[in-house]
């Protein structure tokens, strides 16, 4: 299988991460879940795509699988993660299979997932800052150009407070993703 984008708890004994069975003999129906590990490899249990997951779907619509992946630790004890349950479709692919995504939350045993956003455009990378918002890159594509505007935003925890993080009109870089606080500070990288 694959394995990406895994998060160190904030006690430094678990990670979290997506995770692609291989072993699904149909390519078209892989997909991530988030999985949670002790540091020392004991204790691996899958939290989302289990039985007790009610794979709930935006508006009961079944048009796409749902993966989840990005998975982060929030300060309160969930869990931030990007999720195709919206059920929507990314725009400009020529007709290719492509899922749109936006940011979920979830408690740390699974349960109470539910959108943090409502937007129109994918969402991914979500992070910590120092002050408990989130950080996240948004393909903030209405009305623009259809690459170059792919920034950084934030949210708290509930969802609530959206905003750029800053520049949201700025071309260059064209792309700014993967943010991480740097410890110690109030600096992202």
């Amino acid at each position: 299988g694959s394995v990406a984008h895994p998060d160190l708890s904030y006690d430094g004994k678990k990670i979290l991460f997506s995770y692609c069975d291989h072993s699904e003999k149909d390519a078209n129906r892989r997909r991530f879940f988030i999985y949670e590990i002790g540091v020392d490899g004991s204790g691996l249990r899958q939290i989302t795509g289990t039985q007790d997951d009610p794979m709930t779907r935006v508006g009961n619509r079944n048009t796409v699988l749902i993966e989840d992946f990005d998975p982060c630790y929030l300060p309160d004890g969930g869990i931030a993660f990007v999720s195709t349950r919206c059920q929507s479709f990314g725009r400009c692919h020529g007709g290719r299979y492509t899922p749109a995504y936006f940011l979920y939350r979830m408690d740390g045993d699974g349960k109470n997932i539910r959108p943090l956003s409502y937007g129109e455009a994918n969402e991914w990378d979500p992070s910590v800052l120092a002050d408990g918002r989130i950080i996240y890159t948004r393909w903030d594509y209405i009305n623009r150009h259809d690459t170059i505007y792919q920034s950084l935003w934030t949210m708290r925890p509930d969802g609530t407070g959206t905003a750029h993080f800053y520049g949201n009109y700025t071309r260059n870089p064209y792309m700014i993703a993967e943010a991480r606080l740097i410890p110690g500070s109030d600096k992202i990288i």
